[in-house]
C-alpha cells in the first residue's frame, strides 16, 4: 500500500497551450489525464517482478499463479490446473518466462485502468517550463489541494535503484516509482481510474480520460514567457470571461539571473 505525506497547500501543472483543452477547464471544469503508456520515460510505471532463487519460493509463486488461474479461467479443469502448475514448479526457465509474461500483461492493464494528472511543487522550474510547457510557450495550473480531488495526490518516491516486486503485489506502487534522474521535478500525482476499468469504488474516476473537478479548486493560470501577445490576449479573454476569479500571471525572464519571475508573483 502506498503511504504518502499530505500534499502542500497547492500543485502546479505545466502543459502546453491548447485553446481546446483551456476552454473545456474554463467552462466545463475538466482536465485532462494521461494513460501510463503516453509517459516520456520509458520504466514508468511498470513492473519488474522477483524471480523466485529457490524450491520454497517457486513453490509459494506458483501456487499464487494457480489461484489467479482458478479466478480467472474458472472453466479449467483442476487437473489441466496442476499439471500447468507442476511444469512451472519443475522448469524454473519456464516459471521465468511465466512472470515476464505476467509483468507485460500487468503494464497491460495498469494502462488500461488508471490515468495520472502530473504536478509539482513549484511553478518557476526551468526545466518544467522548457520540457512540459512547449519550451515556455504554454501554461502553468495552479491549484488548490485541501479539497477534492487534488488532496488525494500522492508524493513520487525517487529511487536509485529500479525497484522489485513480489509477484501478489497488485497495486498502484509503480505508479509513483521514479528513478532520481527526475528528482528535479519534485512530482505528485493525482491518480484516477478509468471509469469504464475501476476496480474500487473509493478511487477517482476519469470519463474518456476526463476528470471533472470543483469550480473553486483552480487558482491561477501562468502564461510562458515565450507564448506570443496575440496568444497571451486570447488566454486572458478566455479566463476572464469564463473564470474571473482565476488569477492571471505572467511569467518573465529574469534579465540578471538564472531565474523565471512571475508577474504577480506567488505569495
Amino acid at each position: 500500500m502506498v503511504t504518502s505525506p499530505p500534499p502542500p497547500p497547492r500543485l502546479f501543472h505545466y502543459q502546453r497551450y491548447v485553446a481546446e483543452y483551456l476552454d473545456t477547464l474554463l467552462t466545463r471544469g475538466t482536465v485532462k489525464l494521461s494513460r501510463p503508456d503516453n509517459f516520456n520515460d520509458p520504466w514508468d510505471c511498470r513492473l519488474r517482478y522477483v524471480i523466485p532463487g529457490d524450491d520454497a519460493e517457486r513453490l509459494r509463486v506458483v501456487r499464487w499463479c494457480a489461484d489467479m488461474h482458478r479466478k480467472h479461467q474458472p472453466s479449467t479443469s483442476e487437473a489441466k490446473r496442476a499439471l500447468l502448475a507442476f511444469n512451472l514448479q519443475s522448469d524454473p526457465a519456464k516459471l521465468e518466462a511465466a512472470i515476464l509474461e505476467m509483468e507485460r500483461q500487468m503494464y497491460a492493464a495498469i494502462c488500461k485502468q488508471y490515468r495520472v494528472y502530473c504536478l509539482a511543487e513549484k511553478p518557476d522550474s526551468q526545466l518544467m517550463w522548457s520540457h512540459y510547457a512547449q519550451s515556455h510557450t504554454g501554461l502553468c495550473l495552479e491549484f488548490d489541494t485541501s479539497g477534492f480531488p487534488f488532496r488525494a495526490s500522492t508524493k513520487v518516491e525517487y529511487r536509485a535503484e529500479y525497484p522489485t516486486y513480489d509477484l501478489p503485489t497488485i497495486g498502484y506502487e509503480p505508479l509513483v516509482a521514479k528513478s532520481v534522474d527526475w528528482s528535479y521535478e519534485a512530482e505528485w500525482r493525482l491518480i484516477a481510474e478509468e471509469r469504464g476499468f475501476a476496480q474500487s469504488d473509493m478511487t477517482v474516476k476519469t470519463d474518456d480520460d476526463f476528470l471533472l473537478i470543483p469550480r473553486d479548486v483552480l487558482r491561477s493560470i501562468t502564461i510562458g514567457m515565450r507564448a506570443d501577445e496575440p496568444t497571451r490576449t486570447l488566454i486572458r479573454k478566455t479566463v476572464q470571461a469564463h473564470a474571473p476569479h482565476v488569477l492571471v500571471r505572467q511569467a518573465e525572464r529574469a534579465p540578471d539571473r538564472y531565474e523565471v519571475k512571475l508577474d504577480p508573483p506567488i505569495q
